[in-house]
Parts: structure tokens; sequence; C-alpha cells
């Protein structure tokens, strides 16, 4: 064994372990995502005049670098395409749509319960005199409704939970990879308020259990139709 050589082979050593596998993708998205979006975005936003509309472009870039480069460790870890599980059968298309239904009726249910239990959470009145770029919001419903969902679900369902099912199999694996989705959100947003929080575990645990039962292409689906219908309502 040459000396050039002994580096990967330990590398590749340490990536047959599902478990390390998973820890790899996710300590790599979550810091270069916090790193981006917390460094970068401020920077372009001097330039293209919008905060958010800086955090959409840079994510349309980050996203599915991210997503390639966990399909790259998976692939030299034997979690490839055979195993992403990306079947466009009627079951996964009408599982991804059962899973929309299912996201946003859990938290209508879970919103009732709170007003009358806890009463109306109060929301910030956004400070006035800037207006949105015509091109801002065109941008989230592309790149958050769309390239966000179809990034994520590659790494997150594709990958990381695959490889955590070989690891601990379906149930611990499930959780253990929504576990980690909620967390890299809570990282890089630096907290969640109570309603945001639930609707991660809800949808981290939606995505997880299509996934499994249906493969990635029911779960990208289901995010896909999610985020579009969120991010719809929060721009109108």
């Amino acid at each position: 064994m040459s000396e050039p050589d002994a580096p990967a082979r330990r590398l590749g050593r340490m990536l047959s372990d599902p478990r390390a596998l998973a820890a790899v993708v996710v300590a790599t998205w979550v810091t270069v995502e916090f790193l981006v979006r917390r460094r970068g975005t401020p920077l372009l936003a001097d330039a293209v005049g919008s905060g958010e509309g800086a955090d959409m472009l840079l994510l349309a870039i980050t996203f599915p670098t991210l997503a390639v480069l966990a399909a790259t460790i998976g692939r030299w870890s034997g979690i490839g395409p055979d195993r992403w599980r990306y079947e466009l059968s009627p079951g996964a298309v009408a599982g991804g749509i059962v899973g929309v239904v299912a996201y946003f009726a859990l938290l209508l249910t879970f919103a009732v319960v709170y007003v009358f239990t806890v009463g109306v959470p109060s929301v910030p009145t956004p400070a006035g005199g800037a207006e949105t770029a015509v091109w801002v919001v065109p941008t989230l419903l592309l790149v958050n409704g769309v390239i966000v969902p179809i990034a994520e679900e590659l790494a997150w369902r594709g990958v990381v939970q695959t490889a955590l099912v070989d690891a601990y199999g379906p149930a611990l694996g499930i959780a253990v990879t929504a576990g980690a989705f909620v967390a890299k959100h809570v990282v890089v947003d630096l907290g969640a308020p109570t309603f945001r929080f639930v609707s991660l575990v809800v949808i981290a645990v939606v995505l997880g259990l299509l996934r499994h039962r249906y493969g990635t292409a029911s779960s990208t689906i289901a995010h896909l139709g999610i985020n579009l219908l969120a991010t719809g309502i929060a721009v109108v």
C-alpha cells in the first residue's frame, strides 16, 4: 500500500460504517449551511438589496451541491442510486399526496389545541418602509418550494436515513434521522418558536415514514407539496 493511498483507505473504512457515514453527511451539511446563511447571506444582501432574496440565491447553489456531495459519499459506502428508492409508482404518488394532507391536518389540530389551552401566540409586526423586490417572491417559490425539498430528500432520506436504518433498524433509524433533520433547522435558524418546532417534528416524521414505506420519490413529492403550499401561503 503506497503512502498516499493510506488516508483514502482509512476514510473508506470509516465510511463503511453507516453510522459514521450519516454523521459525516449531517455534520457537513449543518456546518456548510450555517456558514453560508450566517456569513454569506448578509454579504450578498448588500449587493442584491434583499436579505431574503440573497438567502434563496445562495441556497439555490448550496443545497444541490450538498445533495450531490451526500450522494457521492453514499455511493462510496454502498448506498448508491439503487438504494435511494426513487420508484415513481402509483402508491408512491398517492402516499406523497396523503403525506401533504396529513402534515397540514396535524398542524391544524395542534394549532387549535394550542389556542384553546395556551392562547393565541403573539406575532411580531413587520417593520414598515421596505418593499419586497418583485423578483424575491418567485425566487422563494422556486428555491424553497422546489430546489430545497428535492435536495434535502436525496441527502436526508435517500442517504442518511438509509444508512441509519441499516445501522439501527427502521424505528430507531427513522427517529434518529428525524431528530437530526429537526436539529439541523433549529441550529441553522438559531432557534425555533413552538409552532415552527412542532411543524419541523411533524414534517420530519411524515417524510421519514413515507421514505421507508414508499421510497424517496414519495417523500420528495410530499416535501414538494408541503413547501410549495407553505411558501405560497407565507408570501400571499
